[in-house]
């Protein structure tokens, strides 16, 4: 029982992210024909189908059938080709987009692209940040609004810096100081220090991390850390301020910034945290931490599911689409049993219709092209 993935026969990239402003949202027809809806209208990108697309709050960006990357404005509601060869590695988070060619990393600043660096052998794009190492400068540094952050020094043929990154968080270890660090919003400082291993998960403004010199797993959400469990993790996972983990006694466990909440009494089956949503597999069903504790979604697992923001949206017994919000509240979605296959992005789901066409769904209104 896995989140849907792909879609038809090219692959949906998209890290979805909560469009608050307006619904954007990427599909192919059957004609494989590239489209974007974008509040009530249907715009047509591409006549032929991407090899990937991303949507952005004014745009979309995709990879064209023969490799180029574009990117599609709201306002000039036009294609432009940013990069005119096929990209050795692209990652795109939220609006953030970068890509590496050959050993230099790119991103987009408004409609064109920026050289960040040179030498770079390993990035990593999420949201606000983009992080990589630089074998020209020896280190490990971060973009973040504009600014080129250096993290650490990386000695010529050293181990590859260890580092673990969420949507503004950053946490890496120092070998040489046995220390572990965390970037917040721009700020620099050290978590631990006396430490031998560097054990960190990052989300969105929360970081969980284990204090070893301190035998201590510890959480940090705001200006002061605190303690979670006096057990090492055995996985942990962390959202937009939550953060779930199993400890030593083998119990799923939560913090969202208060008391650690206890959600089973052994080892779940599995568990995902993305955005505001945990969910995890207990007892054969598949639960949601909401406002109110634990709920199941359904009684039986839903075949597809996909999370954007602080809500579900699945495919139930009758292959209808419905929805399941972190404060509690349901919807059913649509009243069209035998849905194949959906796309979530932000608040708009998207799905091929059983009777032809495609659908988007939207703040209560259906749209079909």
């Amino acid at each position: 029982m896995r989140p849907l993935h792909q879609c038809r026969a090219f692959v949906l990239w998209m890290w979805t992210m909560d469009v608050s402003a307006q619904c954007v949202a990427p599909f192919v027809t059957a004609m494989d024909r590239s489209m974007l809806f974008v509040d009530g209208r249907f715009m047509e990108v591409d006549a032929r189908p991407p090899a990937t697309m991303h949507a952005q709050s004014d745009g979309l960006f995709f990879t064209d059938h023969a490799g180029q990357l574009c990117r599609f404005g709201l306002e000039a509601r036009a294609v432009e080709v940013v990069q005119g060869h096929p990209a050795d590695e692209l990652q795109a988070s939220g609006d953030r987009v970068a890509w590496r060619m050959v050993d230099s990393l790119w991103t987009l600043r408004g409609d064109r692209a920026h050289l960040l660096a040179t030498g770079v052998q390993r990035f990593h794009v999420s949201d606000s940040l983009i992080v990589f190492t630089d074998s020209i400068e020896h280190e490990l540094a971060a973009s973040w609004k504009g600014r080129r952050i250096p993290l650490a020094s990386v000695t010529q043929g050293s181990e590859r810096p260890q580092w673990t990154q969420g949507a503004n968080t950053v946490t890496w270890y120092d070998r040489g100081q046995r220390t572990l660090f965390y970037l917040s919003h721009g700020q620099v400082e050290a978590l631990a220090d006396s430490c031998d291993v560097g054990i960190a998960v990052n989300g969105m403004d929360v970081v969980a991390y284990w204090d070893d010199a301190h035998q201590e797993f510890m959480g940090r959400k705001g200006a002061e850390s605190v303690r979670l469990s006096g057990m090492k993790p055995v996985n942990a996972q962390a959202g937009d301020g939550l953060v779930a983990f199993v400890d030593g006694t083998l119990k799923l466990k939560a913090w969202r910034g208060g008391d650690v909440v206890q959600l089973t009494d052994s080892m779940p089956s599995q568990y995902w945290v993305k955005d505001r949503v945990l969910l995890y597999l207990w007892a054969g069903r598949l639960m949601i931490w909401s406002d109110d504790g634990p709920v199941a979604v359904e009684d039986l697992v839903p075949e597809q599911w996909q999370v954007a923001g602080g809500r579900v949206v699945y495919l139930d017994i009758n292959r209808e689409l419905r929805s399941i919000r972190v404060d509690g509240g349901r919807e059913r979605l649509s009243r069209e049993p035998g849905i194949s296959s959906f796309t979530l992005h932000g608040e708009a789901v998207v799905y091929p219709a059983p009777s032809g066409g495609t659908v988007v769904l939207c703040r209560g209104r259906r749209h079909a092209y």
